[in-house]
C-alpha cells in the first residue's frame, strides 16, 4: 500500500526514528514563556472626583516568546529587568528546545497571569509609611505583580470581579496577531489571539471553552521545532498588537495620597504562552 498523501509532523518524525532503528523517549510536557504588554496612562484629570484617566495600549507593540531561558535577564514591567525563573519559562536556552529534543507543536494556550501598576513619585512620597516595606514599594513601582481582585489599590477596570476580571486583556485578544518564526526566515501566521483558549487559566466566562488544561488551540498537522543543529531549530513566537486600544479607568485613592497624584503612570499585563505537543528525546546514556 502506498503512503498517504498527507502525514502529520508527529507521524513523519516517529516513522523517521523507526526507520533509523533509533530508540526514543516521548514527553508531553509543554513549553511556556512570559512577556508583558504595556499600557500608558494619559489625560489624567481630578475633576470631577474621583477622576478619569485613559489606559492606552499602542499599536505596533511586539511581544516575543521563547527567546530566553531560565537565568537570563528579562523585562516584566516596572523599572528593572529581572532574572527569569521557572515561573517565567522552562527553556534552558532561548529559542531552543531542551536537550537534544525534537518537539512537535500541536497546541497553543495563552492567558494573562497578572498585572503590574506603576504610580507616580509624588504618590509614593505621600504614602511613605507603606514604602518602608520593600515589597510594597516594589508593587507601587510596577516591579512586582499586584493581586487586587477588589480593585482597592489598582484601577478597577484592570482587574476586578465587577468587570469579570482582566478587561483590557480581553479587549486586546481580537486586535493582536500571532506568528511563529523559524530560523529567523520562515514565518507561519496563525491568526489572532482570540482564537487561542486559555488552557485552564480562567473561568467559564473567559476560557473560550471548558476551563481545563486540555482546552487549547489545536494544530493537528503540527509544527516541527527541531533540536539544535537541524533546520527549524530556532523558534521565536511574536504577538503584535495591530490596533490601538483605549480603556477609560477610574482613579483609586491611595492611602494618605494627594488626590491629584494617584493616577498610575503605566500598566503592564503579564501574559503567558504555552506550547503543547510531543517531545521526542534520545534516551540517556547514564
Amino acid at each position: 500500500m502506498s503512503d498517504p498523501i498527507f502525514k502529520s509532523q508527529r507521524r513523519r518524525m516517529l516513522e523517521a526514528y523507526k526507520d533509523a532503528k533509533q530508540e526514543v523517549i516521548a514527553h508531553t510536557i509543554p513549553y511556556h514563556s512570559t512577556a508583558v504588554l504595556k499600557g500608558d496612562v494619559v489625560d489624567w484629570t481630578t475633576t470631577p472626583e474621583p477622576g478619569v484617566a485613559f489606559l492606552v495600549f499602542r499599536a505596533g507593540q511586539k511581544l516575543t516568546f521563547m527567546t530566553y531561558g531560565v537565568g537570563d535577564q528579562v523585562f516584566l514591567g516596572g523599572t528593572n529587568e529581572v532574572r527569569a525563573t521557572d515561573a517565567e519559562t522552562n527553556l534552558a536556552k532561548g529559542n531552543s528546545t531542551n536537550g537534544a529534543q525534537d518537539y512537535i507543536i500541536e497546541g497553543i494556550g495563552f492567558h494573562q497571569r497578572g498585572a503590574r501598576v506603576q504610580y507616580t513619585g509624588s504618590s509614593l512620597t505621600a504614602i511613605s509609611a507603606l514604602t518602608a516595606d520593600r515589597d510594597v514599594e516594589a508593587s507601587l513601582n510596577g516591579d512586582v505583580a499586584i493581586y487586587d481582585p477588589a480593585a482597592i489599590m489598582s484601577p478597577p477596570q484592570i482587574m476586578s470581579p465587577f468587570n469579570l476580571e482582566q478587561g483590557p486583556f480581553q479587549a486586546l485578544l481580537g486586535q493582536s496577531s500571532i506568528e511563529l518564526l523559524f530560523d529567523r526566515k520562515r514565518v507561519e501566521k496563525i491568526g489572532t489571539l482570540d482564537m487561542l483558549p486559555q488552557a485552564g487559566a480562567q473561568s467559564f466566562l473567559r476560557a473560550n471553552g471548558s476551563p481545563d488544561s486540555d482546552n487549547r488551540y489545536r494544530i493537528p498537522e503540527g509544527y516541527l521545532w527541531r533540536k539544535d543543529g537541524q533546520a527549524d531549530c530556532e523558534l521565536e513566537i511574536d504577538v503584535i498588537l495591530q490596533r490601538t486600544i483605549v480603556v477609560p479607568i477610574n482613579a483609586t485613592q491611595l492611602w494618605n495620597a494627594d488626590p491629584s497624584s494617584v493616577a498610575p503612570t503605566a500598566v503592564w499585563l503579564e501574559v503567558v504562552l504555552r506550547l503543547y505537543g510531543l517531545g521526542i528525546d534520545l534516551p540517556s546514556q547514564n
